[in-house]
């Protein structure tokens, strides 16, 4: 007995070696660590002394508060103009599917490609721009904090929103097509069908996206990093030990600590201080979802306000318990709590002033009005006819529909810049990205030539490639037995096992890696490819076991019945039915882990240092460098990407169903 149960489990063992290595490894290892001291290689018991150095730092607390102003302004916008352009997706013209195509570009095009791209577009040379000579606005992102900040966000923007636009466009064509047309028979127009039918019947998904998001740019790390390398200082935000600037997300500080600081324990602390705090988030996405009592909520929003030891926040917190047992009080303590975060940010600026707790409170809030009479009354008011709100036009439904449609062709007419500009660099002879004329004056295609004779840029595609190829040529070997052994293990656990890997996998980040860089330094491993390969098949396991799992749900179960009254081995079974009968959701898993690896820029930035082995990624940030460097090489850079993209576009469009490319759309690490 004690045999056969270990062969039938034996089958998800690789997949848990993954769990283990990758996904639990960085989260142990940085526990561990954080109470120790290593300097040199010089250990010694620390106690408390990281997290005292932490808590006494106060970059960190300026960082997290950019962060979540970041991580929160992405939400907000990406939600409601992927709402936007998924209106017109669905419209089902020639607009539509210019729409839909345009969308795809994004997705083609990978981020360290993208990000240089719109960096050239908008500062240019010292602020001298296409955009410039466009509008006649100078835009610094090295000089000007509002510029740096407000920049890369119109960047995470331009990435993020066709995932959202593709989502809720799926779903509003799942509505029925009965309930539209009555709609349409009453005299509903396309922003009446907008705010009565499609938001109400598509609020989980956007709650769905609104907390995917939320994480994705709460870890933001290689567009910022790419984009401005923390952004111009602030000087509210120069401190003892660091100096933050507009765009020093946690992500990057964390980076910028792991580079500066002597003493490792410190770095594995901040990284196991990031990893609680998406946790935390992630929590809170779950009780949201499941829809959890006021009481869950009202308890993380005690816990929110804790750190930072502020007296008065940590009594409107106990103030937030007492409202589980009167929960009439909570509007009111809501007001006053934002009263206070109001005022301390305009005595001390934001940098100071702000506590992320406030969200929490203001997130318990809407549970409770949600569960009142009150509100569910406020809902039969359409939202334009709010007294108090001074932009009705905007969300009245002539307003939605002008703006979705007016939103939609400057999105086509940006993203076509930006491929006009990638072109025009790569046939210009000088290195430079100020575009003063439609055609470059002195074209050549010397720098193709230039990129593969002198600068041996194959060397680097070739090892993209291998490792690529590696990576989607194990997953199936992975995935495949994982996937065969869920589907006996029953639905329940079998989706429960999903949830964890899911969960794993959106907690993964820069602070995820960092303890990794530790683990396979001490294994020897820096500088080779296997942390990549490993990192990139755990990267595409939770998607790739989904589909493949959610695919063999749907074999009869006849199949399994005549494969018994003929006397054929469960193992024969496996390989001479099931395996050929997986095959087409096995080849989209490989074209997910070879995009997802020739795509990845943060870990091979981290774990290879030796140029011969660059992945073309680090080659072409070798080109232009960050915002700081001296003389970035625009034209073979552009050049080697307009091959990366066709090499990387031709399999894209092969691969570009929007519902098959979600776990591309994440980019990897």
């Amino acid at each position: 007995m004690k045999k056969i149960f270990t062969g039938k489990n034996a089958a998800i063992l690789p997949v848990l070696f993954l769990i283990a290595l990758i996904g639990g490894g960085p989260f142990v290892t940085a526990m561990k660590d954080s109470f120790i001291h290593e300097i040199s290689g010089i250990r010694s018991f620390a106690g408390m002394d990281n997290f005292k150095y932490i808590l006494s730092d106060a970059a960190f607390s300026y960082s997290l508060n950019i962060t979540i102003l970041w991580a929160t302004l992405n939400v907000i916008l990406s939600l409601v103009l992927g709402f936007l352009l998924a209106l017109c997706l669905i419209q089902n013209n020639k607009r539509s599917t210019l729409i839909y195509r345009t969308l795809l570009i994004p997705w083609g095009i990978p981020i360290y490609i993208a990000v240089p791209l719109w960096r050239a577009f908008l500062h240019g040379n010292g602020g001298e721009s296409l955009i410039t000579k466009l509008t006649g606005f100078h835009i610094n992102l090295m000089i000007d904090p509002i510029a740096g900040f407000l920049g890369s966000l119109g960047v995470s923007l331009w990435l993020s929103i066709p995932l959202a636009a593709f989502v809720f466009a799926g779903h509003m064509r799942k509505i029925s097509r009965q309930v539209v047309e009555a709609a349409q028979i009453d005299g509903a127009g396309k922003g009446e069908l907008a705010l009565y039918i499609y938001i109400p019947q598509i609020r989980e998904s956007i709650l769905a996206m609104g907390v995917l998001n939320f994480i994705k740019a709460f870890k933001e790390f290689t567009l910022v990093f790419m984009m401005t390398a923390g952004g111009p200082p602030l000087i509210s935000g120069i401190t003892d030990r660091h100096i933050v600037g507009a765009t020093t997300t946690l992500g990057v500080f964390l980076f910028e600590v792991f580079l500066q600081v002597n003493d490792w324990g410190i770095s594995a602390a901040y990284s196991l201080i990031m990893a609680g705090l998406v946790l935390f988030i992630l929590a809170i996405w779950v009780f949201t979802k499941n829809n959890a009592p006021l009481v869950f909520f009202l308890i993380m929003t005690f816990i929110a306000q804790i750190p930072g030891g502020n007296v008065l926040l940590c009594i409107i917190g106990a103030a937030y318990l007492a409202a589980i047992a009167f929960p009439v009080i909570l509007p009111w303590l809501t007001a006053v709590h934002t009263v206070y975060i109001v005022l301390s940010v305009y005595k001390l600026g934001f940098l100071q002033g702000f506590h992320p707790g406030i969200l929490i409170g203001l997130l318990s809030l809407l549970i409770y009005k949600t569960q009142t009479a009150r509100q569910r009354t406020l809902n039969r008011i359409p939202l334009y006819k709010w007294k108090g709100i001074h932009f009705r036009i905007f969300i009245s439904p002539k307003g939605t529909d002008l703006a979705a449609k007016s939103f939609s062709w400057l999105y086509i007419v940006v993203t076509g810049i930006i491929l006009y500009m990638l072109f025009w660099m790569s046939l210009s002879n000088i290195s430079s990205c100020y575009i003063d004329n439609f055609i470059p004056k002195l074209i050549t295609g010397n720098n193709f030539i230039y990129i593969f004779r002198d600068d041996k840029i194959l060397r680097y595609f070739l090892n993209t490639l291998f490792i690529s190829a590696i990576t989607a040529l194990l997953l199936p070997l992975i995935i495949f037995p994982g996937a065969v052994w869920l589907n006996n293990i029953g639905k329940k656990r079998s989706l429960f096992f999903l949830g964890v890997i899911q969960a794993l996998g959106v907690t993964g980040g820069m602070h995820s890696l960092i303890p990794l860089y530790k683990i396979f330094l001490t294994l020897g491993m820096i500088n080779t490819y296997i942390p990549l390969v490993l990192i990139y098949l755990y990267h595409a396991l939770p998607f790739s076991l989904f589909i493949l799992t959610a695919y063999m749900e749907n074999f009869p179960s006849s199949f399994k019945d005549l494969a018994r009254i003929e006397g054929m081995p469960p193992l024969i079974y496996t390989f001479r039915i099931l395996l050929p009968l997986s095959l087409p959701p096995l080849f989209t898993t490989i074209m997910i882990a070879f995009t997802g690896s020739w795509n990845g820029f943060q870990a091979p930035l981290l774990f290879l240092n030796d140029e011969k082995i660059y992945t073309i990624s680090l080659k072409l940030y070798s080109y232009i460098g960050n915002l700081g460097s001296g003389t970035p090489s625009w034209n073979y850079f552009a050049a080697a990407s307009v091959v990366n993209t066709i090499i990387i576009g031709s399999l894209f469009i092969k691969f570009k169903k929007p519902g098959s490319t979600t776990a591309i759309s994440e980019g990897s690490y």
